[in-house]
């Protein structure tokens, strides 16, 4: 089951449609679990165009803090691949 989400200012500073946010979230092709504790969607906003989206967790909710379109290339870019030892 999915916690909550609650979008907060910071995400919406640039403008970006609440719609759109989710829709990043709902649909990401990647999802990077960052060691600051942000994980971060990579994904299309309604029409198409590759965002990133932030999200914290804070008591049982998922905290949208972060949106940015274009996704930047640190995001894009394929993840190396950990050896097994």
């Amino acid at each position: 089951m999915r916690t909550e989400l609650v979008i907060i200012d910071s995400a919406r500073k640039r403008g970006y449609a609440d719609d759109d946010l989710l829709h990043v979230i709902a649909n990401a092709i990647r999802v990077i679990v960052q060691s600051d504790g942000m994980t971060m969607y990579i994904g299309p906003d309604r029409a198409g165009r590759i965002m990133e989206v932030g999200t914290i967790e804070r008591s049982g909710r998922e905290i949208v803090a972060h949106a940015m379109r274009p996704a930047r290339p640190k995001y894009l870019a394929e993840q190396p691949r950990r050896s097994r030892r």
